[in-house]
């Protein structure tokens, strides 16, 4: 399987930096208009016994499919995490395609400070933690493991989403995704509607992602959007040199490049994306770029290479094609009068 290198991604409203780095030598929609809801049933079980870090107490708290480590003591978030990781499951599994649940449970470590959070990070990452700790506010995955720490509950929940997709597709899928590709799909599974009287029932609608989209439109208004051939082969952390709203405008772009390919031009792209999970997840993209691009292109995926345009392999058409349409895809989603109904987690493209 190809390897790829160290991805941060960061939410804009809490300047959040994630990095999901390829699990080493394992396994890596319907439409979004229409993505139904997903809640933790009351019935389902959640199970907690004492945990402890060091010498600070803790909660091991269990679900059927995660255990969520945490020396958090919030009662408001230690009840909607294990609900919104269990919802988050069920998102990552159907928005799309159909995929198969993880082969064991996920391990989740979410830390009430900065400073536990970083001891356990030079404990877990060993000589590669520098670059984790560089992180200013949220966390990172590796080999299907999250370590986060507590940055707010809006923003807490948010980056669990989101790292929650790297566990599930570093643990279940046979292929790695490109990092373009694995950290649009991140960000699409990010926008979710606290619901329920008490606000502790999540309805994921991935609209429903406010910071993504306004970072998108500002990008537009600025003439600061990358060329879609240039943002599929491009490293977050290459534009974060000193320039925090570039990296901020590469996630806000592959955000939207998963919309596009899901609901632009009326749909015409959904089955390539939903044929390039699906491949991913079985282990199947290699052979695909091999029929469609050629043997060198084959390999070159296999080696992690990043001048291979998966785009091309999937759509028939490549990146420097689709840019005009993904722009004007662009136009259409940020247009005036389009954020109230993001802020609902409602489709921008809906008259």
């Amino acid at each position: 399987m190809p390897r790829w290198l160290p991805i941060p991604a960061l939410l804009l409203a809490a300047f959040v930096t994630s990095c999901s780095p390829p699990p080493p030598a394992s396994p890596s929609m319907a439409s979004s208009t229409s993505t139904p809801a997903a809640a933790l049933p009351a019935t389902a079980p959640v199970t907690t016994a004492d945990w402890a870090y060091e010498d600070v107490p803790g909660k091991l708290v269990s679900t059927q499919h995660y255990r969520i480590h945490t020396t958090v003591s919030r009662d408001a978030l230690l009840d909607r995490l294990p609900r919104l990781m269990e919802a988050a499951l069920q998102h990552y599994r159907t928005a799309i395609t159909p995929l198969p649940p993880p082969p064991t449970e996920l391990d989740s470590f979410v830390f009430a400070t900065r400073p536990q959070w970083e001891r356990m990070t030079q404990r877990f990452m060993g000589d590669e933690a520098g670059v984790y700790l560089q992180i200013v506010r949220g966390g990172y995955t590796s080999r299907g493991r999250s370590v986060l720490f507590d940055i707010g509950l809006r923003d807490t929940l948010a980056i669990a989403a989101h790292e929650g997709w790297h566990q599930y597709s570093q643990t279940v899928f046979r292929d790695q995704l490109p990092t373009a590709f694995e950290e649009g799909l991140a960000t699409y599974m990010e926008g979710f509607r606290l619901t329920g009287e008490k606000r502790d029932q999540f309805t994921f609608k991935p609209w429903a992602n406010p910071e993504r989209f306004f970072t998108l439109r500002r990008a537009r208004e600025r003439d600061r959007l990358m060329p879609l051939d240039r943002l599929v082969r491009a490293m977050p952390q290459e534009l974060m040199g000193g320039d925090e709203m570039g990296a901020l405008t590469y996630y806000a772009q592959v955000w939207a490049l998963i919309h596009f390919l899901n609901d632009g031009e009326n749909g015409v792209y959904r089955p390539a994306l939903v044929q390039l999970v699906n491949d991913a997840a079985e282990g199947r993209v290699a052979a695909h770029v091999r029929e469609r691009l050629g043997s060198r292109a084959g390999s070159a995926y296999r080696a992690g290479r990043r001048n291979i345009d998966l785009l091309e392999a999937y759509t028939g058409k490549p990146a420097t094609e689709l840019d005009a349409s993904y722009r004007a895809f662009i136009d259409q989603i940020t247009r005036v009068g389009t954020g109230e109904k993001v802020m609902r987690g409602d489709s921008p493209l809906e008259q």
